[in-house]
């Protein structure tokens, strides 16, 4: 995966970078009473105020009530008709994950507190800017989607060779093992 980001888009006065990423895949159900599983795959995408992903208010930042924040989130898409309700009210269709270095950061590069009154803005901005971003680019899905079946099937196309090869050496070593037999029954 690119470090680079594939789509800018222009709020207020700032530049927001996004990159599609593969999507989240997860099965329900399908357990040992012979039920169905069901499986839900998610799109995701990253947003940050910075194109080196750091959410570093001197690469990039957006003003709420005067100061400088960074966003850096990795967000996906709520599977069709499973909006969240967000603390002002607003149903949203994104879903953030939690991070360790991203999120909301002001200007000394600390987390931005989920009771700050920023925060319900910073939020409100990043899914107007996602929201945005869905209505320019709405095949994104697809691509995330596609690009979790690329990476499972090269997960399982790699583990494959690998136990092609883990066989090939063990025929070796049995033959090795043939050939002393054949020399002790001459």
């Amino acid at each position: 995966m690119s470090n680079e980001p594939e789509f800018e888009i222009k709020h207020a006065d700032t530049t927001f970078y996004l990159r599609i990423l593969h999507a989240e895949r997860k099965t329900y159900g399908g357990g040992y009473r012979g039920e169905k599983a069901t499986e839900e795959i998610c799109g995701r995408v990253q947003i940050s105020t910075d194109p080196q992903w750091k959410a570093d208010t001197d690469l990039g930042f957006v003003k709420v009530r005067g100061r400088k924040y960074a966003i850096e989130h990795i967000q996906k898409r709520t599977v069709e008709g499973e909006s969240r309700l967000t603390r002002s009210g607003i149903f949203s269709n994104w879903d953030y994950e939690p991070g360790y270095l991203g999120g909301y950061r002001n200007d000394r590069g600390g987390q931005v507190d989920y009771s700050a009154k920023a925060w319900d803005s910073l939020k409100e901005i990043e899914r107007d800017v996602l929201d945005q971003f869905e209505k320019e680019n709405p095949d994104w899905q697809t691509t995330s989607i596609r690009q979790l079946f690329e990476y499972e099937r090269d997960h399982l196309l790699s583990k494959a060779e690998r136990k092609r090869k883990d066989a090939h050496e063990a025929e070796r070593l049995a033959a090795t093992w043939q050939a002393r037999l054949d020399e002790l029954a001459a």
